[in-house]
């Protein structure tokens, strides 16, 4: 096979790694936003969201795995020049704003939201007023995040 066809093969797999996080991201959001409608009008059939919720993590982090040994790779084939474009750094500055946000926001809270809820089962929505509002800042953050990430990818200037 030539570099040509292992490198779009790849680039497949690197585009399909973003789609299942950024994906599994929004349909994360949905059903959050999902369980607090829920919760306002009745907690207990809220809960039962929470093991679905829980799950959503595994396809972030297949997808992140994807990612970077995609991303790994396609820095070897094409001889690290990447590294010496502007729009490249920026997108790894993003992409390091991403991680960070996912892993000290949104997973975080996920977990303390999770705990909360099967701590407090009766009166749960007192004790996660801080997490609410702070998964209703992180989703936007994140969501823009890949949308950036994706949008520099499409308009990079080495075309």
């Amino acid at each position: 096979m030539n570099t040509l066809l292992i490198r779009r093969i790849i680039l497949v797999l690197h585009v399909t790694g973003i789609v299942v996080m950024a994906g599994t991201t929004m349909i994360d959001c949905l059903t959050f936003n999902t369980f607090w409608t829920l919760a306002d009008a009745d907690q207990r059939r809220a809960t039962g969201l929470i093991p679905l919720m829980a799950r959503y993590g595994t396809f972030i982090r297949s997808g992140a795995i994807t990612i970077i040994l995609t991303g790994i790779v396609l820095l070897v084939l094409d001889k690290q020049v990447l590294w010496s474009r502007l729009w490249f750094k920026i997108k790894m500055i993003l992409v390091a704003a991403l991680i960070l946000n996912g892993l000290l926001i949104g997973n975080r809270q996920g977990h303390r939201l999770r705990d909360a809820v099967i701590t407090h089962a009766d009166d749960f929505l007192q004790h996660t007023t801080a997490i609410r509002e702070n998964m209703n800042r992180f989703y936007p953050v994140q969501l823009t995040l890949f949308f950036l990430i994706i949008l520099i990818s499409m308009l990079r200037s080495d075309r």
